[in-house]
Order: structure tokens, then C-alpha cells, then sequence
């Protein structure tokens, strides 16, 4: 009979262990709310000061506001977002108007990053989500994925910031944190010596000066558009760019023989002069050169050829199948681009190139 209890027991505790890992990785004790943060860049002052007829030299850091990042957080931290935006040039020259450098989301073990001007996407790991989970029993141990992720450091003072009481972590001689209840409030960045066993100057920042755990946040600002648009092309694989060829005119528009005109962002799916089936993105249009990212497939399905980036200058043409870019030449070549009076493709010998007309949707 004890021997049942003790494997019931076991059995219980493995369940529950089981159960636990499989719970949400909850970074924050604070369920959802919006920071925003200024990014702080230091420039160096020096001179001369003379005290009472001794003249000695000085040299001081300087703040200076170069960005400004707005976060979110849901879900205890589960999903959050951010925008970043430029509001200074070099030494603190304040701009006419702040100008969006790029987007930020981070959900599941993805943290996708967004770069406004080049309408880039990329995927990168969550390092932070990962490790906490690789190390679940200790990061329930400390209860602070500060201190998961960087092991070995410990709060070892306080300090009010936004009228809240924060944990102090000197995480090495490079690197200060100050954290509420998961939230970084600051986050400060050294210059150290060669060996990094000794700090010099601060070198750059980050300080929350405004939190609000209290406002609604807008779900839908953890769905991007752009996100739809990078998920979608993602997964346009041979049997998916066939299936949009046979469903036509209802989800396509065809480029005809007076050209189908361009924007940023559009998705193409094609036929190549050697008849492989392909998708591409234009990525920018910048005066005369279109920026694109493009994936060619044989007949069997498998990647055969393809560019993260692909710049056609105006009234170039262009061959798919090789990535080459020709002027003056049309022989097996896909399509030429111009800019002048609109800016659109040209197809060469009726091949088949179609705008996905939910990529146009804003």
C-alpha cells in the first residue's frame, strides 16, 4: 500500500513539473501597460578652467536625447512591442519632427524586428524567453529572469525612478540594470579597458520618464501589418504560388503590355523565362532603383536561386533565373522596370507576372 502512495506521489509531482514547465513564461508582475523610454548618447566637453591663476583641463560626459522608444507589454510580458524613433542628430541637435526608426515584437520564442526604411524584416530568436525556459527550475527558484539570464548577478541596492522602488544590478563593468518588478527602468552602458576589469566613462543609456500600468492597451498593435505581410510571404511556397495561379483574376492582377505599376511592399508571384515559378517582395523604391528580395522555384518544387536584396536601376532589365541585371539587352530576360511617369514592370514574352492584390491592402 505505501509503495502505491509513493508511485501516486511521484507521479503526482512529475505531472506537476510537467505542468509547470508548460506554463507561459511570465517575465513581468505587472499584467500590461505602456513606458515610454529616452535613449541617451553622450558627448564629450573638454576645456580649461583657471582657479585662482591655476589653469587645469576638464572633461565631462554630456547627455544628450537621440531616441525615443515607446514600449508595450500584455500578459504579464508574454507579448510586447515597440516603436523607436529618432529625435536628435549627432550631439543633440533636436529634429524638426521625430522620424520612426523601426518596430520591435516580441511573441512566442520569435522577436521580429522591423526597419522602417528599408520595409525589412527580420526574425531573430527571443534569447531572453529561450534561456528562462532551458533553465525553468531556476528561474522559479530566483523568480527573476535578470537573474537568469545573467547568472551570478544580484540585486545589491535600490533606487526610486518614476516614483517606484527599483533593484539595482551591476551586471559587469560594462552594464548597469535597475528593474521593477521585471521592467527595466534603466539600463546603463560603460566604456571599460581592454581586459574590461575597469570602468571608465558612461557611454550610453536608457531611462524610462513616463510608465502607465493602468491604460487599455490596444490589441491590435501586437499584430502589425507588416508582420501579416512578412508571415504570408514566408510561407508562399511552390504549391502555394501554384494554387494562387489557378485561382486568377479574383485574388491577382496581371502585368500587361503597358506595365503594372509598383509600390512598396507589393508581393509579385511569376513564371521565369525558363518557366520556374517565383515570388518577390519590392522591398524599396528609391528615385531610380527598385529594391526587391526574390525566390525562384524549378518544376519540382525546390529553391533554386534567390536574393535578400536585389537593386534594378530604371530601364534596366532584369533576369531572374541568373539574379543579373542587363541594360539594353531583352534576350531571356524576365521584365524591365522604369520610373519614369509611374513606376512599373514590363513584362518581355508575355510572362506571367501577377501583383497579389491583399499585398496592396494598408
Amino acid at each position: 500500500m505505501n509503495n502505491t502512495i509513493k508511485k501516486i506521489a511521484v507521479f503526482f509531482i512529475f505531472i506537476c513539473s510537467i505542468f509547470l514547465q508548460a506554463q507561459d513564461f511570465k517575465p513581468y508582475k505587472v499584467k500590461s501597460g505602456k513606458i515610454i523610454y529616452e535613449k541617451l548618447k553622450y558627448s564629450t566637453h573638454s576645456g580649461f578652467s583657471s582657479i585662482k591663476g591655476v589653469n587645469t583641463s576638464y572633461s565631462k560626459q554630456v547627455p544628450y536625447v537621440a531616441e525615443q522608444v515607446i514600449y508595450y507589454w500584455d500578459e504579464y510580458g508574454d507579448i510586447a512591442f515597440e516603436e523607436t524613433y529618432k529625435v536628435s542628430a549627432f550631439g543633440g541637435k533636436l529634429l524638426p519632427e521625430k522620424i520612426k526608426i523601426s518596430e520591435r515584437l516580441w511573441v512566442n520564442e520569435h522577436r521580429y524586428y522591423f526597419n522602417v526604411e528599408k520595409n525589412k524584416v527580420s526574425d531573430d530568436p527571443f534569447h531572453l524567453r529561450i534561456k528562462c525556459k532551458e533553465n525553468f527550475q531556476y528561474y522559479q527558484i530566483k523568480d527573476s529572469w535578470i537573474e537568469t539570464i545573467y547568472m551570478g548577478a544580484e540585486k545589491t541596492g535600490t533606487k526610486k525612478l518614476l516614483r517606484k522602488e527599483t533593484d539595482y544590478y551591476k551586471i559587469d563593468n560594462s552594464h548597469d540594470l535597475y528593474a521593477w518588478k521585471g521592467l527595466i527602468l534603466k539600463d546603463e552602458s560603460y566604456t571599460t579597458n581592454r581586459n574590461g576589469d575597469k570602468r571608465y566613462n558612461i557611454d550610453r543609456a536608457k531611462v524610462a520618464v513616463k510608465i502607465d500600468t493602468k491604460a487599455k492597451i490596444d490589441k491590435n498593435i501586437f499584430n502589425p501589418k507588416w508582420l501579416e505581410k512578412y508571415l504570408f510571404y514566408q510561407k508562399l511556397d511552390f504549391n502555394t504560388i501554384g494554387g494562387l495561379l489557378d485561382a486568377g483574376q479574383v485574388l491577382l492582377k496581371q502585368a500587361e503590355e503597358n506595365g503594372l505599376e509598383l509600390k512598396k511592399g507589393d508581393i509579385i508571384i511569376y513564371v521565369t523565362s525558363d518557366t520556374n515559378l517565383g515570388k518577390f517582395q519590392v522591398l524599396n523604391i528609391d528615385n531610380d532603383n527598385l529594391i526587391i528580395k526574390y525566390v525562384n522555384y524549378n518544376s519540382i518544387g525546390e529553391v533554386i536561386n534567390q536574393l535578400d536584396k536585389l537593386v534594378i536601376k530604371s530601364t534596366f532589365s532584369c533576369d531572374l533565373d541568373q539574379g543579373a541585371i542587363y541594360k539594353n539587352k531583352i534576350y531571356r530576360q524576365d521584365f524591365k522596370w522604369s520610373s519614369f511617369s509611374k513606376s512599373a514592370l514590363f513584362p518581355y514574352c508575355n510572362l506571367g507576372f501577377y501583383l497579389i492584390k491583399s499585398s496592396r491592402v494598408k
